[in-house]
């Protein structure tokens, strides 16, 4: 199953015990059981604090090399840009020397928000980024049908850049991922699932990580729908990411369990 990697968006979730964690395992064990479970975990908490190569490379050792890791962007690259964004993207990548050197670094997630709009300077910003990580699996999510063009594709995949095809609900401004349209350019095909809790989505009562959004669980018939999809992206030969981003009360690792029992089914995938 090396071309196909599944897992959450995020392990460190008390609530998750009883659902997914067994109620006798304490926190700090929560890793090494995860990576019984799955061959990959998406860090998101590099998002909003640099991430620590020390602790990177920990959890690398706790888990004896056995999960591939993608890690998300610090803020600063993506949502806080500013005149010091090369000195942080040196830092950030300073801080993912162990997962590269190891060769379970995944993927680096550069996800931009909805107001970063189809501009001029944000293309050359774009470009500007992509070029400071030359060298690392980059793969770029858009908040905004605006990028969802073929100009974009053919840029990025001139760059060994990919894009991430997105789950999420059907509004005005978000990338339609339901209907296919972004297709998988680069090396790899990364999924996020997000949910489609559209009535969230933009809710002013959401925590502040806007978890109350991911608050969605896939119905079984749901997540089949994505097996065409991901057996597209092994026929065009990408490594395959899946992430699942609704992490409250355990969705996530509920559906991404579901989904390894599909693809077997269908693809004859296994461990």
């Amino acid at each position: 199953m090396d071309s196909i990697l599944i897992g959450t968006s995020g392990f460190d979730y008390p609530e998750w015990k009883g659902i997914f964690y067994p109620e006798n395992l304490k926190r700090r064990e929560y890793l090494e059981y995860y990576a019984s479970k799955f061959n990959a975990l998406e860090i998101n908490n590099t998002f909003y604090s640099m991430p620590d190569s020390m602790r990177l490379r920990n959890f690398m050792e706790r888990t004896d090399c056995r999960l591939q890791f993608s890690i998300k962007a610090h803020k600063s690259l993506t949502h806080e840009i500013n005149g010091e964004w090369k000195k942080r993207a040196e830092e950030f990548k300073f801080s993912l020397l162990p997962l590269q050197q190891k060769g379970v670094l995944s993927a680096i997630l550069f996800q931009v928000p909805q107001s970063f709009h189809y501009t001029p300077q944000n293309r050359f910003y774009l470009a500007d980024l992509i070029r400071e990580f030359d060298g690392f699996p980059a793969v770029i999510e858009f908040r905004h049908r605006e990028w969802i063009k073929e100009s974009v594709f053919e840029g990025l995949s001139k760059r060994g850049t990919s894009i991430v095809f997105c789950d999420m609900p059907q509004l005005k401004a978000l990338p339609d991922g339901t209907a296919c349209r972004t297709p998988f350019v680069g090396p790899n095909a990364y999924l996020r699932m997000h949910g489609r809790n559209a009535g969230a989505w933009y809710s002013s009562g959401n925590t502040p990580n806007g978890s109350g959004r991911y608050d969605y669980e896939y119905s079984l018939e749901e997540l089949e729908s994505f097996v065409p999809v991901i057996q597209s992206a092994l026929q065009e030969h990408k490594k395959v990411h899946v992430y699942f981003n609704n992490h409250p009360q355990g969705s996530g690792a509920r559906n991404a369990g579901q989904l390894r029992q599909i693809l077997d089914k269908f693809l004859g995938v296994q461990d």
